[in-house]
Parts: C-alpha cells; sequence; structure tokens
C-alpha cells in the first residue's frame, strides 16, 4: 500500500487531480448528474463548469474536404465513414471514435436503411474505454426510434427517423461501429479536457438511474410559483411600442407569456417585435411569430423552452438572467393597432462569473434559389457562450423539397481552417427526421428537443409549398 502511495505521486498533477474527482461525486461527471444536467433549466443560462468541444461525427460526403475547393456541396451524404476493421472474421465500420473522456449525446438516422421496406437495419455498436465488447450492440434504427431499450423522451420517433438524446458518458475513449455498410448518420458527443472524472455508461447504471421524473420534467412545464409575476396590457398603435420594467437584479426571467389581437393577426405575428435589453444590451430582437415559430398564423406546439397554445398563448421557458436591470418592449412595425397581453415570470438569481445572457437574433433575406448551391450564413456569433438552438422558416414556392443543404457550424479556429467543427447530412436531418419521400403536413411533429411545426400544404398536391418551419434546442448537445 505505501508503495502505491508513493508510485501514485508520480502521476502528472491533472491524473492526480481525477482520480481525487472520481471519489468525489460531486466533482465526477455520471449518467445521473447528466441527466440531472438535461432537466435543469438553469443549467444552459451558465457556462460550463466541466467545460467541453462539442463534436459531431456523420455521414457527410467525404468529397467535401474544404470550403474554396471542389466537392463542397457534394450531396451524396448516406455513404461516409471512418474506416472499416475486422472483428471475429466480419466486418465493422468505424463511424464514429474519441480518445479522452467524453459522452455521446444525440444520435440521429432514419427509420430505413437504404430500402424503405428495410426498417431494421445492421447493428450499432458502442464500445467504451477500449472495451473489446460493445456496451450497446442492437439495431441502430430500432434504438433510436425507442424500439429498443430507450424509451421516451430519450428516444423518440419523429417523421421517417428518429432520435436518442440518452447521454452515454465515458471515462477514457469511445468507438462507434456498424455491422452493415453505414446509411445516413449523425453523432453528436461532448469531448472533455484530459483528466475529467467521467464515469463510464453501464447498463447496470442505465436501469438505476431516475429516468421516470427526468422524463417528466422535459414534458412537463415547471413551476412558477415561487417566482413574480410582471404583467402588461397595451394597446400599441403603429410605430410605437410598450415597455415591460423588471424588476432591480440579480435575477431572472423564467418564463414569457405573450398573446396578440389585432385586426389582421397573422399579418401581426411578422410585424410585432419582440426585444429584450439585459445590464444595458440589447438582447433580444425577434419578431415575435419567429420567436415562437409563427411567422405565418398560430401553429400548436410544445417543446421543453417554448409552447403555443390552441388559445393563443405563446409561452418561452428559457432562463433569461440579468446582474442589475432589464426590460422588455414589444415594437408595433406593422400598419394597425397591436394589442398586447405580456407576462414575465421573474424569480432570484445567483449572478457569478459563470452567468451568461440569454440572447436571440433574427434576419430575413430575400428570394433564394435552389441552385446553384450556396452556403446561407444564419448568424456569426462573437466573444465566449454557448449556443442554444435556433429556428428556420421557410417560405417554398414551389411543390418540391427545398432542403437539401447540410448544416455547417464553425467553432473557434474551424472558419479559418475552411471545414466545419460540424457537417451535417441535410437540413430535415440536422431537425430531427428524415426525406426519402416529399414530406407532407402529416410530418409535423413535436419531441423535447425538436420540432417540425409546419410543412406547407399550400400546393396543389398539399406538399410544400408555403410556410415550412423546423426548430431545434439544444439540451446536452449545445
Amino acid at each position: 500500500d505505501l508503495g502505491c502511495a508513493s508510485f501514485a505521486t508520480d502521476y502528472p498533477e491533472e491524473t492526480m487531480n481525477a482520480i481525487k474527482a472520481y471519489y468525489d461525486e460531486e466533482e465526477r461527471i455520471t449518467l445521473d448528474s447528466l441527466l440531472e444536467e438535461m432537466a435543469d433549466r438553469e443549467s444552459l443560462a451558465r457556462f460550463p463548469d466541466s467545460q467541453y468541444q462539442s463534436l459531431q461525427a456523420s455521414s457527410y460526403n467525404r468529397e467535401s474536404v474544404h470550403r474554396d475547393k471542389p466537392g463542397w456541396f457534394a450531396d451524396s451524404d448516406g455513404l461516409g465513414f471512418i474506416r472499416t476493421e475486422t472483428v471475429d472474421g466480419k466486418t465493422e465500420w468505424v463511424v464514429m471514435e474519441h480518445k479522452g473522456p467524453g459522452c455521446i449525446t444525440r444520435i440521429w438516422t432514419p427509420f430505413f436503411y437504404y430500402d424503405f421496406n428495410n426498417r431494421t437495419g445492421p447493428n450499432v455498436r458502442i464500445y467504451l474505454d477500449g472495451a473489446e465488447t460493445p456496451v450497446i450492440d442492437e439495431s441502430l434504427i430500432k434504438l433510436v426510434t425507442a424500439q429498443g431499450f430507450a424509451k421516451p423522451p430519450f428516444a423518440a420517433f419523429t417523421a421517417r427517423a428518429g432520435d436518442l438524446y440518452l447521454p452515454i458518458p465515458f471515462a477514457a475513449g469511445c468507438k462507434v461501429t456498424m455491422t452493415g455498410k453505414p446509411f445516413y448518420h449523425i453523432i453528436n458527443y461532448r469531448a472533455y479536457p484530459a483528466g475529467t472524472a467521467v464515469e463510464t455508461f453501464a447498463m447496470v447504471a442505465y436501469e438505476t438511474a431516475d429516468r421516470e421524473r427526468i422524463g417528466k420534467l422535459l414534458y412537463e412545464a415547471p413551476d412558477f410559483a415561487a417566482d413574480r409575476p410582471v404583467a402588461s396590457h397595451r394597446d400599441i398603435e403603429p410605430g410605437a411600442s410598450a415597455e415591460l420594467p423588471l424588476p432591480d437584479g440579480p435575477k431572472a426571467v423564467r418564463g414569457i407569456t405573450v398573446r396578440l389581437k389585432a385586426s389582421v393577426a397573422n399579418a401581426s405575428l411578422r410585424s410585432t417585435v419582440l426585444a429584450m435589453t439585459a445590464d444595458g444590451e440589447e438582447t433580444i430582437w425577434c419578431p415575435i411569430g419567429d420567436f415562437f415559430c409563427c411567422a405565418d398564423s398560430l401553429h400548436p406546439f410544445r417543446t421543453w423552452e417554448r409552447t403555443v397554445s390552441e388559445d393563443g398563448a405563446m409561452t418561452c421557458r428559457w432562463v433569461m438572467p440579468y446582474e442589475k436591470s432589464a426590460a422588455i418592449r414589444v415594437l408595433n412595425l406593422g400598419k394597425q393597432r397591436v394589442t398586447v397581453d405580456l407576462t414575465a415570470t421573474v424569480g432570484s438569481w445567483q449572478w457569478d462569473e459563470r452567468s451568461m445572457h440569454f440572447r436571440a437574433n433574427w434576419r430575413p433575406d430575400d428570394i433564394v434559389p435552389g441552385t446553384p448551391f450556396q452556403d446561407w450564413n444564419f448568424i456569426d456569433i462573437q466573444g465566449k457562450g454557448v449556443y442554444v438552438g435556433d429556428a428556420w422558416t421557410v417560405l417554398n414556392i414551389e411543390d418540391g423539397w427545398w432542403g437539401e443543404g447540410d448544416e455547417k457550424i464553425y467553432v473557434d479556429n474551424a472558419w479559418d481552417n475552411g471545414f466545419p467543427t460540424h457537417f451535417g447530412t441535410g437540413t430535415e436531418d440536422y431537425y430531427g427526421w428524415a426525406g426519402g419521400v416529399n414530406p407532407t403536413r402529416a410530418d409535423e411533429f413535436d419531441e423535447p428537443f425538436l420540432a417540425n411545426v409546419r410543412v406547407g400544404g399550400q400546393g396543389q398536391a398539399g406538399l410544400t409549398r408555403g410556410y415550412n418551419i423546423c426548430t431545434r434546442t439544444r439540451s446536452l448537445d449545445a
């Protein structure tokens, strides 16, 4: 024992700290701690204590190597993988690999495998910490569509696809393989700094985790009973605005509910703007309809952060801290009077160096042709922060599919290197569903972190002509 203790002191300091943290439950990252983080609304409003890189592996077309070189818009995105290996005389295709501590945060794939009639496909095998035996070995399609061991809301069928949000942490490394030639897939994962203490996923930990309670929290609205509601009822003339002052901080807005009434109700959704200032900075500027995925008309849906009810109430549950002062404004940029009912629920907040302001931006564009292909920029963000989601409203003038583009997210110096940190496989894939056929209104859905809020429906065939609205918000994959 004495010799072991003496030997241990020769390890690097970060290794010793990791060993110490592993035996300190408050410091160690576990399946339980990740599930708690997933259901903690305040966690996204603080810069991560256990800092990580948000990374992605996908089946993007490997002809894309640099944004200034040929092949950047190659569209055969369902064939990419890292390499093949032979295990027990059989081929496995490696689709994701990472050395060091981390956590798989999301897996997506379509509900068919090359052929619409094949709804099972090959098995996915997840090897952790260099183990020769996978901790998970089952049909990828069944795994992500809640036909395997993971159930809603941690796995869910959407529209011709499934999404797994069950965190799969690992202490020293992860390798994900397929037992057949890979098809379309996306794997999001965290890479923690070397020395971070992580408890590797095991089925026994999954069986004992408090999944039922966490699952309810992801579906249920929060209880604001301890917070103070601040309400305003205003008639706002064209060109005017109304302001709702908030109590002095440090405080946090934990809920905003808006109702609009106007003689031309649908038009007011785009011309009435929600704005917020926090600690002297404008943090939100977005048309109310776009903020709630209702640019053209009210579309009832429910995600973890936003709800639009049948009675017209639009509610946001993102936590928005401020240190000293804040105010919410509603601007009427339309040509008619608008009546606005606005309620903000405000509670206490312990402001510290990790606290962040919630920000929301909006941008429009002129008509964009489908060809020639081009990268359409959502936003440039400078400084330190966490990206927590987006919504995309497309007014499609054709009946056909409009969204072949792959998401490309550049983090830190990735732009200078000419290749994104996240390179996806298609618009519908990024938003958690899948193609294979032209979408219709039947493909609308909502899950805690994903929603296909509207699918056109104005064309002769009831397809995608008209407004198409998708949103994705981020949990452990922020």
